[in-house]
């Protein structure tokens, strides 16, 4: 409290008040003063207006003819008059830009205002403004993801490293229902450090997320995150690497300016995502065969007396991945289930009986010329018979049926033994006749066809001379002879 601010007054008196009176009041009364002590008349009066007219113009005009020249990382753009409503519509830019990205953001270009005395200069107010909006860049604070110190992508706030590091080890556990996660976690190491960037460079976690399991897949990081560089398309409520004009809330820039406005570089390899999970599975347990031998029975007899059937057993693993991809597995339990039962098999001992009378007649119902080129030859073993597909196969000669069913280059195909001889028959459509059955000549035992290594519809025949053993054990053990020696006058 100033000293003297209290006033006492005496018993029964109102207090003086001192009543202001104002500057301009004062100084008219001061003018008019000097006037009458100087005695001036009217002409004097007259004379001191004009003057004072004058002076008041001129300075007028001489503080009008200062502007504010308006610089962009100190390249002139224009003059405007109003330094204030400039930097509102700076901040205003600025504000709406924010609003559209849902951050803060700052000029990434200095902007400057710089008072001159320009006379002969008139305001250029909107021709700035666009000029500004075209031109300007927007910067705002992020954290720059660091992959062992590398540098990744940046992003809006802390808190999205840990979205992206749960989002990672999300990524690799495996689908299956009995899988049980033990661990997961990320080999390299998973940094921020503060960064200002232009805000079309921050990531969101899910995009950086997408990134890291593309390039585990692919191993094309770089390649990935700049392909579209003005507009991911992810970022659906976002605009191109925005700036605002007074026709649209977008002016799109080139890709050149683009990469000279980016000042980080993605270089990384990605990260390793090594999990380890407890997998409960159900394994078959083969049964096993037991044989039982009958001498009353051929050699190339044999039946099933009691069905074999697989055992079930539950298995415990501990499996590693990495990246989603097995790379180590360790059986930690296993507990059998249900036993396997072994299948019974009855075998013959007994000699195959010779029951061909040693004449073959032709294997083909109808006949059927010989494909020129594949007769009997030193590299090919029997003779090719061009027939339709589904014609007739004949048996050449009585005998027992020793093999039936299907081979890699054979196709389907039966081998039939006589005795003395072995006949043979490939690439059929279908075999009619099993292992074991007794065939008389001249009986259907197939239908011709194309399978195995065929080049169209054909019987392969072939007749082997018996090596003594009147067994089959290898498809060369016996040796092959020209069948139409048989049919030949």
């Amino acid at each position: 409290m100033e000293p003297k601010a209290v006033q006492f007054v005496p018993a029964g008196k109102k207090p003086k008040v001192k009543k202001k009176r104002s500057m301009t009041v004062s100084v008219l009364r001061k003018i008019k003063l000097w006037l009458k002590a100087n005695k001036l008349r009217c002409p004097h009066y007259l004379l001191a207006a004009s003057l004072f007219l004058v002076s008041a113009l001129a300075f007028y005009n001489y503080m009008n003819s200062f502007v504010y020249v308006v610089l962009m990382d100190d390249r002139e753009v224009g003059v405007v008059k109003n330094a204030g409503e400039f930097e509102t519509f700076v901040a205003d830019l600025t504000e709406r830009l924010g609003d559209l990205y849902g951050m803060h953001m700052e000029p990434g270009k200095k902007i400057a205002l710089v008072k001159e005395f320009r006379p002969e200069s008139s305001s250029e107010t909107e021709t700035v403004k666009t000029a500004v909006r075209q031109q300007m860049t927007l910067r705002t604070d992020a954290y720059m993801i660091k992959i062992d110190g590398a540098p990744l992508v940046p992003v809006n706030s802390e808190t999205e490293l840990n979205e992206i590091v749960t989002a990672l080890k999300s990524a690799y556990i495996s689908n299956q229902s009995s899988a049980r996660l033990l661990d997961s976690v990320i080999v390299e190491d998973l940094t921020l450090e503060p960064c200002s960037v232009c805000p079309d460079n921050v990531y969101t976690a899910e995009e950086v997320v997408k990134l890291l399991v593309d390039v585990n897949n692919a191993g094309t990081f770089q390649a990935a995150a700049l392909t579209e560089p003005l507009l991911r398309g992810s970022l659906d409520n976002r605009h191109n690497y925005a700036f605002i004009n007074s026709a649209s809330l977008v002016h799109s820039i080139s890709e050149d300016e683009y990469r000279d406005n980016h000042d980080f570089a993605i270089e990384s390899n990605g990260v390793n995502v090594k999990t380890r999970e407890e997998v409960v599975v159900v394994e078959d347990i083969p049964f096993a065969t037991e044989y039982i031998y009958d001498e009353e029975m051929w050699t190339v007899e044999h039946e099933v007396e009691t069905p074999g059937q697989e055992g079930k057993k539950e298995i415990t693993y501990h499996i590693t991945r990495e990246n989603g991809v097995e790379v180590a597995r360790t059986k930690i339990n296993e507990e059998t289930i249900e036993e396997p039962v072994a299948q019974v098999e009855k075998h013959g001992t007994a000699k195959v009986p010779s029951i061909g009378s040693g004449r073959f007649i032709w294997p083909v119902e109808n006949g059927g010329a010989i494909t020129p080129g594949r007769g009997f030859s030193a590299w090919h073993t029997g003779i090719d018979i061009n027939a339709p597909a589904g014609t007739n196969i004949l048996a050449a000669d009585s005998g027992i049926v020793w093999f039936s069913g299907r081979g890699g280059s054979q196709g389907n195909y039966m081998i039939i033994y006589h005795g003395s001889y072995w006949s043979l028959y490939l690439h059929n459509e279908v075999n009619l006749v099993s292992e074991g059955d007794q065939v008389e000549k001249g009986e259907v035992i197939g239908r011709v066809g194309s399978t195995g290594r065929s080049s169209g519809p054909h019987l392969h025949f072939e007749i082997r001379l018996d090596d003594g053993t009147g067994e089959w054990h290898g498809y060369y053990q016996h040796k092959p002879i020209d069948p139409l020696r048989f049919f030949n006058p």
